[in-house]
């Protein structure tokens, strides 16, 4: 009996604590929704372009793998450096954001995906596509976007940046989670938009499309790859 009483205290004790921890979740993306939509309304708020992935940055220290929260607080920081108006050190911050996006999606691929997935024709099928998706994105970069980038340091910086993003779309495909291939191909959509505003041609409603897609990609990741620990267990939330 008092090994039964011992066991139903424990599973009150940790539903109590999965209770708070969601409640947590909900409460950053309320905050992240709010922020992001600030950004839209009128009102003078220094840097406020920052704020939205900043939240995700300091939550996902506690709810992300580290990699993941170091992804999110150097995109925090690109932000910033864009409304600064410092658009290579935004790159430049960007660029390092993705590789810790592709460092996490990487690790995960060979300790979980790869032992999961059987090379089936249809696995095959798949893999060939995510190849052939990132070569046309990597493709058309140097084709459309590179040689209109100038001075020559911001055309190094565009070829370094199309070449890491590519690779982060490569390996977020690669993980065979609709929530993590969105993130990366919405994030991927609005860097493209960016780039093709800036060195193409003028984008129509561009402000929208990008930062919609791109608050919408940083959220995405974030769920996918929060945590909740619960005890010793890790529990994973799946999509």
């Amino acid at each position: 009996m008092l090994i039964l009483a011992s066991k139903d205290k424990n599973m009150s004790i940790i539903k109590v604590k999965e209770s708070r921890i969601r409640c947590v979740a909900l409460t950053v993306t309320a905050l992240y929704l709010i922020a992001s939509a600030l950004f839209f309304i009128p009102v003078e708020i220094p840097h406020k372009v920052t704020i939205p992935v900043a939240i995700l940055g300091v939550s996902a220290l506690w709810m992300c793998p580290w990699q993941m929260a170091m992804a999110f607080i150097f995109s925090a920081i690109g932000d910033y450096m864009g409304s600064c108006g410092n658009f290579l050190a935004q790159m430049g911050f960007f660029a390092i954001g993705h590789i810790w996006f592709i460092a996490y999606f990487v690790g995960r691929y060979f300790s979980k995906v790869e032992k999961d997935m059987k090379l089936t024709a249809k696995a095959k099928g798949y893999l060939v596509m995510v190849i052939f998706c990132t070569l046309t994105l990597l493709a058309t970069a140097f084709i459309k976007i590179v040689p209109g980038a100038e001075p020559a340091i911001i055309k190094v910086g565009v070829s370094i940046y199309a070449c890491i993003i590519s690779m982060m779309l490569l390996t977020a495909l690669l993980q065979r989670s609709s929530l993590f291939a969105l993130g990366a191909v919405l994030f991927v959509f609005s860097d493209f938009i960016i780039a093709w505003n800036m060195f193409v041609e003028p984008v129509p409603h561009r402000t929208y499309l990008v930062l919609v897609t791109y608050y919408l990609a940083q959220w995405l990741l974030y769920i996918r790859s929060a945590s909740f620990r619960v005890g010793p267990e890790m529990r994973l939330m799946r999509f």
